[in-house]
């Protein structure tokens, strides 16, 4: 403010010495200046003192040279009060976006502290979810755990009964579990094949208690519904098991080392009525109808004329007894054409049959009685549709072997 003042004061003289015209303000300043400098030198010096505090004191000199001396130095550190001025606007702005960064870095820090708790309230979140979720899997694991041990001393299995011998007649026929998982043994390992038919297919049940559940159909006649729901399987499941041990029971139950060579006398051969004569490849059989095997007929053959069959378009299938000239027999079911393959010991000459073989004959002295017991298997009782025959008449022939195996002397009450 003080340089500027000094360079209007400056100004004002040249433009009154130069002849140019003021205005009132200037004309005023002028007066003032004129009356300053008209002072005596002593009082020029005595006011220097007051330059340090009052502007109108300065003393302007009369040469051009030096007055120009002094406008050049007044512009001089104009400029470089400029330049300081600009340097601490620059330092200031400088200070500023220090200030300005320095905010940012502590907003930065401040956000790193909130994500580093964040992550770590995250993570412990996560401990504990993986804590929970393992707890869950556990308790899931105990939960189905205990289902399946429910399931199992709920469902109906061979283990629930095997430990009762009354109970194990009432199902299955055979006396105990020994007995049963002796035949069992004879049926998996006869012709040297380990295991269940289906070993080689996902199981629902073991072995055993495919057996079992054959066994019980045989003896209680149920329907497959019925089994599938009393060992919580499907019901394809549990006909899949029937037909697959039928069929081996079937095969294993012909074969001569079975253990039970079946044998009668020709006196009771020729007191048994109904019977008839069958050539089987040059050979002479004679077939014993023991029992009938009832159906009902089902579609295009209900209402048809035919001798075997009763009201209610019902008919019935013979099941017989066949007997070799030797004396030894098997069983089968059909018309009488229909013969089932012949096990190899049904021969016309006599039968040679080595020593164990002769110490486990047996023989038949009651085909009726036989009957009887064949039918303690109640699934021969029960009147089957039509398209089930071949699952009846094999059901026949395992029923009879199963009577001869499981009394002795067989055929006796």
């Amino acid at each position: 403010m003080l340089l500027n003042y000094l360079y209007i004061k400056i100004s004002i003289y040249l433009c009154f010495h130069s002849g140019k015209c003021f205005f009132a303000g200037d004309l005023v300043f002028a007066a003032e200046w004129m009356k300053n400098i008209s002072k005596s030198p002593c009082e020029a010096n005595n006011s220097k003192m007051a330059v340090l505090h009052d502007h109108n004191a300065y003393c302007i000199p009369e040469e051009a040279a030096a007055l120009k001396g002094l406008v050049t130095e007044l512009k001089g550190t104009v400029h470089h009060q400029s330049e300081l001025l600009y340097h601490l606007q620059q330092s200031v702005e400088a200070r500023q976006k220090e200030c300005q960064e320095l905010q940012l870095e502590a907003e930065n820090c401040s956000l790193r502290c909130e994500r580093n708790q964040l992550e770590s309230t995250s993570q412990r979140l996560q401990k504990e979810l993986d804590a929970s979720s393992a707890t869950t899997l556990t308790l899931s694991r105990q939960l189905r755990g205990q289902q399946e041990v429910q399931a199992h001393h709920g469902a109906f299995s061979l283990e629930s009964v095997k430990n009762n011998g009354k109970w194990m007649r009432f199902y299955t026929g055979f006396d105990g579990y020994p007995q049963l998982m002796v035949f069992m043994d004879f049926l998996l390992n006869s012709e040297g094949e380990q295991g269940s038919p289906d070993s080689r297919l996902p199981s629902a049940l073991s072995p055993e208690n495919q057996l079992f559940l054959v066994l019980v159909r045989l003896r209680l006649g149920l329907l497959l519904q019925d089994l599938a729901f009393r060992f919580h399987i499907s019901e394809s499941t549990a006909s899949r098991y029937w037909r697959s041990w039928m069929e081996i029971m079937e095969r294993r139950l012909r074969q001569p080392l079975m253990g039970i060579n079946r044998f009668v006398g020709q006196r009771y051969i020729d007191i048994f009525k109904p019977q008839r004569l069958i050539r089987h490849q040059d050979m002479p059989l004679v077939a014993l109808d023991c029992a009938e095997l009832l159906f009902e007929a089902q579609g295009r053959t209900r209402g048809k004329g035919d001798g075997r069959r009763g009201p209610r378009a019902r008919y019935f299938v013979h099941g017989y007894a066949l007997v070799a000239p030797s004396g030894f027999l098997t069983f089968g079911a059909g018309a009488g054409e229909e013969l089932p393959t012949l096990p190899p010991f049904l021969q016309a000459r006599p039968v040679q049959l080595t020593a164990q073989q002769e110490t486990v004959k047996r023989q038949v002295l009651s085909l009726r009685s036989l009957t009887d017991k064949a039918f303690s298997f109640r699934f021969l009782r029960v009147i089957h549709p039509q398209n089930m025959e071949d699952q009846v008449c094999r059901a026949w022939t395992i029923s009879c072997y199963l009577a001869c195996l499981l009394h002795e002397p067989m055929g006796l009450i």
